[in-house]
């Protein structure tokens, strides 16, 4: 019943999703209305007041995102990040205010409860079916500029081989993504540790497209 009620929401969006048009990345860079698109955005994830803060979705807090978008319109913002949602949740309200106003939202598909451990790194079903509600749940939002399939999980030398496991997520999105006929790009924001920062990003961008 579950993944039923996902399909006829993530089926319903689409035909809903009309007034943005979605940035689309030629070579290295991103493109829109046939122009370079840069993001000038900051990260969204307010918590303060929450009774669970490692469950807070401000997606689905139509009263923050009301007063927030207002103080986004007088940033000049383009973008923002959003680290934690929950996929049950209706964002309805919200995605519509921002896209008014806008705004594209990168967003990422773990959380702090369901994410690559990077000191015991798995890549199971539990994780790829939760991911994958994620993308039903917003691909379907016009103002959904790409999704990411972790943060900063190999942030060492020592946690490195957890590389390989945000690699294969990255891998099993993408394609659900293409059997969905859907252009959303995919990424990964990776650790500034000089150390392996070098190396991790020719690892992300080796190897075949998929």
């Amino acid at each position: 019943m579950r993944v039923a009620a996902l399909s006829t929401s993530f089926l319903a969006l689409l035909a809903s999703a009309a007034a943005l048009g979605r940035p689309e990345i030629k070579g290295s860079k991103f493109f829109l209305d046939g122009e370079q698109f840069f993001f000038k955005g900051i990260a969204y994830q307010p918590e303060k007041g929450d009774p669970n803060p490692a469950q807070a979705d401000p997606l689905a807090d139509a009263v923050g995102c009301k007063r927030d978008v207002e103080v986004f319109k007088g940033l000049g913002i383009n973008s923002i990040r959003v680290y934690q949602t929950d996929p049950a949740q209706n964002h309805d309200e919200c995605m519509k205010l921002l896209s008014d106003a806008g705004i594209y939202v990168v967003l990422d598909l773990a959380s702090s409860q369901k994410a690559i451990n990077r000191a015991d790194p798995q890549w199971d079903t539990d994780l790829y079916n939760y991911y994958l509600s994620k993308v039903d749940a917003f691909a379907g939002y016009d103002n959904v500029a790409a999704f990411l399939v972790g943060n900063e999980v190999a942030n060492s030398v020592a946690t490195v081989n957890s590389a390989e496991y945000v690699k294969a997520a990255a891998r099993d999105v993408k394609a659900y993504i293409k059997q969905k006929k859907l252009s959303i790009p995919i990424g990964y924001a990776s650790n500034d540790e000089p150390e392996i920062r070098d190396d991790l990003r020719e690892y992300f961008d080796c190897g075949s497209d998929d």
